[in-house]
């Protein structure tokens, strides 16, 4: 005979049964209807730049197929810490997405002691979103024309060949210090302020190397201003067509230094993510957004959701330890 106690414990299982489905069939109800109000997306750059261009011309599309506008919001500053920390906090709705690039998934938590988020727990991905190509370059007085040129010019002479970036930690910084632990080279760095003064350098010998991202760099090889040597990237680059990528040249598996993700807040509903990767993939295959991304000479990533977190995961071990090495910060 039941008692009056295991009644009421029966009763509260069944009310606590009936409101879990009920919460279910919301959240279910929710996802299906999404979105409900325009999505904002959150670049970490001001409006113009590199990662501005690929985030507007997502929303773009995205506005006219998901059903709802996407909004491109620009929160600028510290190298991707003010957008990232701000998407972090914000709702895992899907009502906020965000561009982020390698540098603020992997790059930033070695630069910063106390970085007010966690890539690995505070973002969900969506996709893997486009690889911006860098070109090695040497400056036309080195007589340099090759890798192997560049090899044997470097070993002859430890240090004495100058490579510009575009500041200390920078993209194109670490880019060349990984490439000579890979090739055993000794090579000095010249930081300037900003890529164009650091390939002005190159143009006018005053540095004989560096390697800058493809969109303008090609533009001062094809001129002859600067002598190319190899394509950073998965494949050759129709701008500079006979220039050889570092895979075929025999450095494989070189990690690539400018890849850009969408993430959204963690806990975001699967069902959400699916429904931006879906969308994603269909933006891959637009043909319109192919001659956009051809002419920015930009690659595209389609991906799974949880390629973001994977890549992550895999350069913060592979530049995390170079970082740490060279004992950069921005503290």
């Amino acid at each position: 005979m039941r008692t009056w106690k295991s009644r009421a414990v029966a009763g509260a299982l069944a009310m606590g049964a009936i409101a879990g489905l009920q919460f279910g069939a919301a959240s279910a109800r929710a996802d299906a209807a999404y979105p409900a109000k325009p999505v904002r997306l959150v670049v970490p750059q001001a409006p113009g730049g590199g990662t501005d261009v690929v985030g507007r011309l997502w929303a773009d599309y995205m506005s006219r197929h998901l059903g709802a506008p996407v909004v491109v919001e620009n929160r600028a500053g510290a190298n991707g810490v003010v957008a990232a920390s701000f998407v972090a906090k914000q709702a895992p709705d899907g009502y906020t997405v965000m561009v982020a690039g390698i540098s603020y998934l992997a790059f930033n938590p070695y630069m910063y002691k106390a970085l007010p988020y966690d890539p690995q727990k505070d973002f969900d991905g969506v996709s893997l979103l486009v690889n911006t190509p860098f070109l090695l370059v040497a400056s036309p007085s080195t007589g340099i024309k090759s890798l192997e040129d560049l090899a044997r010019a470097a070993k002859a002479k430890p240090a004495e060949l100058n490579f510009a970036s575009a500041g200390k930690g920078n993209s194109t910084h670490l880019v060349v210090e990984m490439l000579e632990q890979r090739l055993g080279l000794q090579l000095t760095h010249v930081p300037y302020n900003g890529a164009a003064a650091g390939l002005t350098s190159v143009m006018g010998n005053q540095t004989q190397l560096m390697a800058d991202v493809l969109n303008t760099a090609a533009v001062q090889a094809n001129g002859g201003k600067v002598q190319p040597l190899a394509v950073i990237g998965t494949r050759r680059a129709s701008s500079v067509p006979n220039v050889p990528t570092l895979a075929e040249l025999g450095v494989k598996d070189f990690p690539l230094p400018g890849w850009y993700a969408l993430v959204v807040p963690a806990g975001t509903p699967r069902a959400i993510i699916d429904r931006l990767n879906v969308e994603t993939r269909k933006f891959f295959a637009d043909a319109s957004v192919k001659a956009r991304l051809d002419a920015l000479q930009l690659e595209p990533l389609p991906s799974r959701p949880e390629a973001v977190k994977e890549w992550m995961q895999r350069d913060s071990k592979i530049w995390g330890p170079l970082i740490r090495q060279l004992g950069l910060s921005n503290d």
